[in-house]
């Protein structure tokens, strides 16, 4: 004989509780994926501009030694740069790929900042305008990062 009193769940009743938790997982996943991607980009853009603004630090307080007489900008797309400090001569800074890299002494080459896109140099009279532009491309999205600093040279 059969209880007919009993309770329980059909499975109907079942398969709708764990359809209904299915979409509930998948919101909570489509919010952390979502939060995750968002902390990659903004990791990534940190670091990229960290290392462009050290970068044009570095060069600038090296290059805001120099005069006029001592300071050379490099190649046709003045990209590269040679100048002398009182007390260092012949530093270079250029990219190399994707890498600004400074040169000293000849044959020394260290890496100043990675994913570096763009460099030109411009001198006009005792100012010396530097332009970085740092590239990164993150999930199919390229992310850029422009810098420029204009530097005024020593007197001699």
């Amino acid at each position: 004989m059969i209880n007919k009193n009993l309770k329980g769940y059909t499975l109907v009743e079942a398969l709708i509780s764990v359809l209904i938790l299915s979409f509930m997982l998948l919101g909570v996943y489509g919010v952390l994926a979502t939060g995750n991607t968002i902390i990659t980009n903004d990791n990534a853009l940190l670091e990229m501009q960290q290392q462009a603004r050290n970068a044009m630090d570095r060069m600038v307080r090296e290059v805001r030694e120099s005069s006029t007489q001592t300071i050379t900008v490099v190649s046709a797309s003045s990209d590269k740069i040679s100048f002398t400090t009182p007390n260092e001569t012949g530093i270079q800074y250029y990219l190399s790929g994707t890498n600004l890299v400074r040169e000293y002494p000849s044959g020394t080459i260290v890496k100043v900042a990675n994913s570096i896109a763009y460099l030109k140099f411009t001198l006009s009279g005792v100012l010396l305008t530097i332009s970085v532009r740092a590239d990164k491309t993150l999930y199919t999205k390229t992310v850029s990062f422009a810098l420029a600093e204009n530097v005024r040279l020593r007197n001699e």
